[in-house]
């Protein structure tokens, strides 16, 4: 159910560029790329990937590599078609932007006035605070943070049906949390945008998106629809273990549906580039200023990634700003990026399940060509465990797989990614391939080797609950939530077994809670410094990169359920500032 959550720690062996590096020319970071990423292909067992580079308003690299079907030895060319997942967003919200700028919609009118196929689910929530910008920039509280798949020939519900929850078990999209209090991504929201070109336009999604935005931006070979055509031309699709997968479609297409090319994708990419010279060349659908204000974070939150109208937007430093967007589905990873100050950007699409690792790396190592900045652990890869294991357990079989994994992550700590997300991801495959024997070690296996992340026992939950194990599944689901009271998933799934999770949070007293506020500085390290804060009796931290939350489970002890990392705080003294624990690292209290 929530496979996907560890993406953030499972990245490729870093290209980093030396201090003496980073003054390169365009020319020899590019040469640097085409030498080196079908070497990273090979080793992270990417099919193939296709990557542009824009530099100063021009394309200087638009190369496919590796292979489109490893079968057929197919290769990788920039005309080849890729699924591109939540990017599909950026692009659907020009769709909506473009009724705005037509007049027939307005952008912060309530998305009822608009709707008569469907109409959004009665809730303690004001439904007219749901609005078009909000809708876009995911702050309208709807529930549905990814979008569910078809194989090809399977008969897809309407869009009203998956609206209203036939859609793979996802539930249906409602308004879950205050309408403009906050940042939530939701799927489920573009799947309501989609609606509501369809209701104003009388149009289907796909033919409106292909006659108004795609053919006008020269995308003649990119469709929302997949035809034959798009077929003809497209990759094929594999997992993280170099298999092939299914070809999945979607009801809800605006929310990860689009099928492009490296070639009409750069084009995209250029229309983007709101100040280039040629701006109405490369883009004759939207004006400079709306682009400008679609890339303009709505709420001012959520780190350094700040939502616009469909694109992410982030801010490094005093005056590097970079927009665009990342996107995955089973067998697809894409990523792109542009700077519309320097008219620079980057994009990479991939046919593999470990397509991220690319992805994750060319932004990281742009990123610190064009800055001098790392962005920290997005630059620390290494292979995947799992990918390891399951060699062993092809070759071996499943005996003594618990010892192996131990012995490995002993001797050889820095040669894999040991992450929760590896192992969790090696369990459904085996799951979905009905290796029960198989699926159940593995996932016991992560129980033991991470037991305060929430994640490990809502996917083990998932596979008890499917085998009929309700009680043991029951109290898997309870461990989760536990660990992580926000864990929607989890709570829904008790929910509907008649269970309660109110006695599940531990309760720690806000005088206490009090105490642990402050700024907190590693001993080891003079830049990690963590601030601490309450905020409406949950702790908040934020260091340098991410902003977490830390959940008690004890007076002094607290879960991360973002890392699934246990904390603790040293008050034993009285007279001594706390001190923030985190395995072998200690952080006093600063201030």
């Amino acid at each position: 159910m929530m496979r996907n959550l560890m993406f953030l720690f499972v990245l490729l062996l870093p290209f980093a560029l030396s201090a003496q590096e980073e003054s390169k020319s365009i020319e020899q970071f590019v040469n640097e790329l085409d030498k080196k990423i079908p070497q990273v292909l090979n080793d992270f067992t990417i099919p193939g990937a296709a990557i542009a580079i824009i530099e100063d308003g021009e394309i200087v690299l638009q190369k496919g590599y590796g292979f489109s079907d490893i079968e057929k030895g197919t290769k990788v060319t920039k005309k080849t078609g890729f699924n591109i997942g939540s990017i599909s967003k950026s692009v659907a919200a020009w769709g909506v932007m473009k009724l705005v700028h037509e007049g027939k919609i307005e952008l912060d009118a309530p998305a009822e006035k608009y709707l008569t196929r469907w109409h959004l689910p009665e809730s303690e929530y004001a439904s007219d605070e749901v609005t078009i910008r909000r809708l876009l920039s995911h702050t309208a509280g709807l529930s549905l943070h990814s979008v569910s798949a078809g194989p090809p020939y399977d008969k897809l519900p309407t869009l009203e049906e998956w609206l209203l929850g036939k859609n793979n078990g996802l539930g249906r999209v409602e308004i879950i949390l205050e309408p403009g209090s906050r940042y939530k991504y939701s799927g489920g929201g573009f799947g309501v945008c989609q609606l509501i070109i369809e209701e104003v336009t009388g149009q289907t999604f796909e033919d409106y998106m292909q006659a108004q935005i795609l053919n006008p931006l020269g995308m003649t070979n990119s469709s929302y629809k997949i035809d034959d055509k798009i077929m003809a031309a497209s990759a094929s699709p594999y997992d993280k273990y170099g298999e092939p997968t299914d070809f999945e479609l979607f009801t809800a297409q605006a929310g990860a549906g689009l099928h492009t090319t490296l070639e009409d994708f750069t084009r995209y990419a250029l229309a983007s580039l709101y100040r280039h010279k040629d701006n109405e060349t490369y883009n004759p659908v939207l004006s400079p200023d709306i682009i400008q204000q679609m890339m303009e974070p709505v709420l001012a939150t959520n780190g350094r990634w700040r939502y616009g109208l469909g694109y992410q937007t982030e801010h490094r430093g005093s005056s590097f700003v970079f927009s665009g967007h990342s996107g995955a589905n089973e067998g697809w990873h894409a990523n792109f990026r542009v700077d519309p100050t320097s008219n620079d950007g980057f994009i990479v699409l991939t046919n593999g399940g470990a397509g991220y690792s690319i992805c994750n790396q060319m932004m990281c190592d742009w990123v610190r060509w064009k800055t001098g900045e790392s962005l920290g652990n997005w630059c620390q890869a290494k292979p995947s465990i799992a990918t390891k294991l399951k060699k062993v357990i092809d070759d071996k079989g499943m005996e003594d797989i618990a010892t192996t994994y131990a012995t490995l992550k002993k001797e050889q700590p820095d040669e894999y990614d040991f992450s929760e997300g590896q192992l969790n991801d090696l369990g459904y495959y085996y799951l979905g391939r009905e290796e029960l024997e198989k699926a159940f070690a593995i996932f016991k296996l992560n129980i033991q080797a991470f037991p305060y992340a929430f994640n490990v026992y809502d996917s083990y939950g998932e596979a008890l609950l499917a085998q009929g194990a309700r009680e043991e599944a029951i109290e898997n689901y309870r461990q989760s939530v536990k660990l992580n009271p926000e864990n929607e998933n989890g709570i829904k799934v008790l929910k509907d077994l008649g269970e309660s999770t109110e006695d599940l949070l531990f309760k720690v007293p806000i005088e206490h809670l009090k105490l642990l506020e402050g700024e907190y500085l590693a001993t080891h390290d003079e830049d990690w410094r963590i601030v601490v804060e309450l905020n409406s009796g949950v702790l908040k931290c934020e260091d340098k990169y991410y902003k977490f939350t830390l959940v008690p489970i004890g007076d002094n002890q607290f879960v991360n359920p973002r890392f699934g990392a246990l904390w603790r705080f040293d008050t034993t003294d009285p007279d001594v500032k706390p001190i923030m624990l985190f395995g072998k690292y200690k952080f006093p209290k600063v201030k």
